[in-house]
């Protein structure tokens, strides 16, 4: 990095400041289907993101060449961008590099496992899935992940760190038939080291669900108590995370602008972003502008806390950096985004909520979360589940909606579960909620 510095430093005019990234991913990708090895791909990427400062203006550019042309070529251009740009005080790098309370889990044996196990491991998934029930009859895909990544950040105020990391993931998509019905249903983990990577549970996931969803029957459009599987929960709480960014809020664009300290949802429900936690997908030591990840907590007991904030989100509205300044890689300039964000456990099982005497609809898939609103926090969605009586399965439901507000859904939140999962860096366990309206096929 000093060589780089070093180039950077000879080709930059006076007065300029810089920020160099530099990022290094490999990746290993297994996909099975049929019992056999369908695709086995291998990559690695190197490259650079060269940020300048000049009186509060900034340019950036990037380059995936390694060469002292690349980067001098780099520089030249982000000073090109940087003089047309206009003045924006919140423009700025940090000066002073902050003790990091977390490290970045790095699994030399999984990286070291050999590549044959790694490929048993993604078959195994398609077999013992074919093992748990009969019905089902295929696996339309199952895949596995692995990648090792680099980091390194250093800038013109002699701030510099580096991290290295692993991370893994897998996903399958089991068919279920039972008669002339058919069912598909997908399931996706993720873990930082290879032993933690639960491909047992992720199958039986899986599974559940699938065969769950055979068979449907029709409802007619009513008011109803729905528990959002935990999965639906996630890949819901995900959708609406933009709500918490700081880059919303300076923008306006979340329905939380003026409700920092106010009641948003039931008391039962806390909301963490937590870039510290041991083992979490997204954790690593420093955000990608060098602020030390935190444990952040976005609802408590129901109370809005406040925003997400990268270093240029908090500066223009008035708050501190939260350490979630994001890059989706060195090709892109740092925005707030969620680290490992999940909604707090509570003490009751899925089993539990079911037990009830009146009806109530189990959402296992939603579709359509591309279209949820985080300005107005509307939704309506595609989903299928089954509704249970008396805590025993009634009859599959599949293409019907569910609609609604999301702070009006967390405020009509009767039960949060114990069965928490992550999927990837988002977490929840199932939820009760009372009333929601279900629209009928």
């Amino acid at each position: 990095m000093q060589d780089l510095e070093r180039l950077i430093k000879s080709v930059l005019p006076k007065g300029y400041e810089y920020e160099v990234f530099r990022q290094r991913i490999k990746k290993l990708k297994v996909e099975v289907s049929q019992e056999d090895v369908e695709n086995l791909q291998s990559s690695e990427e190197v490259g650079i993101g060269v940020r300048v400062l000049k009186d509060k203006k900034l340019g950036f550019s990037y380059t995936s060449g390694q060469a002292e042309e690349d980067i001098r070529e780099a520089v030249k251009r982000a000073v090109e961008i940087c003089d047309l740009q206009k003045p924006d005080d919140a423009n700025g790098f940090i000066e002073n590099l902050e003790k990091a309370q977390a490290n970045s889990p790095f699994d030399k044996e999984g990286v070291e496992t050999p590549l044959e196990e790694k490929i048993d491991l993604t078959l195994r998934m398609e077999k013992f899935a074919k093992e748990l029930d009969p019905r089902i009859k295929g696996v339309r895909k199952a895949s596995f992940t692995e990648g090792v990544f680099e980091v390194e950040l250093s800038n013109s105020y002699g701030v510099g760190f580096s991290y290295e990391g692993t991370y893994y993931s897998a996903m399958i998509a089991t068919l279920a038939q039972e008669g002339k019905d058919s069912a598909i249903s997908w399931e996706f983990r993720g873990a930082r080291k290879l032993k933690d990577l639960d491909t047992e549970d992720l199958v039986r996931d899986a599974v559940f669900k699938a065969v769950s969803l055979l068979n449907p029957e029709s409802v007619e459009t009513r008011v109803m108590d729905v528990i959002f599987f935990r999965e639906a929960s996630a890949m819901l709480l995900e959708a609406f995370s933009p709500m918490f960014l700081g880059d919303s809020y300076i923008k306006g664009k979340t329905l939380l602008a003026d409700k920092i300290g106010e009641e948003v949802a039931n008391p039962i429900l806390t909301v963490v972003d937590d870039g510290t936690l041991e083992g979490g997908f997204a954790t690593v030591p420093y955000d990608a502008e060098g602020i030390p990840r935190k444990r952040n907590t976005v609802i408590e007991k129901g109370v809005f806390r406040g925003f997400l904030h990268s270093l240029y989100s908090a500066s223009r509205s008035g708050q501190e950096p939260t350490g979630n300044s994001e890059r989706g890689s060195y090709k892109t300039l740092p925005v707030s985004g969620i680290t490992n964000l999940y909604i707090e456990r509570g003490s009751t099982t899925l089993e539990e909520m079911f037990n009830t005497d009146g009806e109530v609809f189990l959402v296992l898939e939603l579709m359509g979360l591309h279209t949820v609103d985080p300005v107005s926090g509307e939704f309506s969605l595609g989903a299928s589940g089954v509704i249970f009586k008396g805590g025993k399965p009634l009859h599959a439901v599949r293409g019907v909606t569910v609609a609604g507000n999301v702070l009006d859904l967390w405020n009509k939140i009767e039960t949060v579960g114990s069965d928490l999962r992550f999927y990837g860096n988002v977490g929840s366990p199932s939820l009760l909620v009372r009333d929601i309206t279900v629209g009928g096929s």
